[in-house]
């Protein structure tokens, strides 16, 4: 019985390695996916990244919108204006007096931002 097992498993075992080594040297075949349309300006948020936090902002039809703000570690944000003309947010180092002015709008339907 065990020489039959054995003789059956080799067997099995060389037509597997046969197979495989019959496609050996056959070009693969591989599909390419087909590149997605790109999107139109606005549908992807833009972010503006300092050490006092980020804004993230999108812009839709002209109109500008918050999509977050984070602040640092040991600052806070204070958001002014959402829109839809403008964002204005201020981060502010907490215990402090100073702080930093981020404003952004519109500009060819992506968010442009300026440090104040």
């Amino acid at each position: 019985m065990w020489v039959i097992t054995v003789a059956a498993a080799s067997a099995l075992t060389w037509s597997v390695i046969s197979l495989a080594g019959a496609r050996v040297g056959e070009p693969a075949v591989v599909a390419i996916p087909t590149p997605a349309a790109p999107a139109s300006p606005g549908h992807n948020p833009v972010t503006w990244s300092g050490p006092d936090g980020k804004v993230t902002a999108r812009c839709r039809d002209g109109a500008i919108s918050l999509v977050a703000a984070t602040p640092s570690d040991g600052f806070g944000v204070d958001v002014k204006d959402r829109g839809p003309t403008q964002l204005l947010l201020e981060f502010e180092r907490k215990g402090d007096a100073g702080e930093t002015r981020v404003r952004a709008t519109c500009v060819d339907g992506s968010p442009v931002f300026t440090r104040e």
